[in-house]
């Protein structure tokens, strides 16, 4: 990653960055993605609602190289009680493999600590093979599935 991308806090102004570095991460991955900018930036103003302290950039000087939007006040039907969810991460194509997307995940995961969780849950495309691998290598396994979408879950 290098000592020029760090981590903080994202602002509102910011999202509608973040709607076209949500667009560009998911050329190819369509099916699994909002499409319409105008559906990219309800869906990033919907994020900030639900937890605006849980939306992390990583930035390399002042330009956006990634994101994660994370919710530490989400209840999972499926495990019964409130989780951290991870409802988006996009690190820029052009910046991937340098540990950006793992920086972020450290980041939201320590966040739903901060916040006294203890599990942590997301779903990813079945077929965003790239997702998968990234997911399994930091520790989450799956649990079950729903048409195309995975769950995977880890304990923090």
């Amino acid at each position: 990653m290098g000592g020029k991308v760090h981590i903080e806090r994202a602002t509102e102004k910011e999202l509608d960055k973040l709607a076209e570095l949500y667009l560009k991460g998911y050329v190819g991955l369509e099916e699994y993605s909002y499409t319409h900018p105008e559906d990219v930036k309800a869906y990033m103003r919907w994020l900030w609602r639900r937890d605006q302290k849980g939306i992390f950039v990583a930035k390399e000087g002042e330009k956006i190289v990634g994101f994660v939007a994370g919710d530490a006040d989400w209840f999972s039907k499926r495990e019964r009680k409130k989780v951290g969810a991870v409802h988006e991460i996009v690190v820029d194509p052009d910046r991937r493999g340098l540990g950006i997307g793992k920086a972020l995940m450290e980041r939201i995961l320590d966040y739903f600590r901060e916040s006294g969780l203890d599990t942590v849950e997301l779903w990813v495309g079945d077929e965003n093979e790239r997702a998968l691998r990234f997911y399994k290598s930091l520790g989450f396994k799956e649990k079950d599935r729903y048409n195309y979408w995975i769950r995977m879950t880890k304990p923090l």
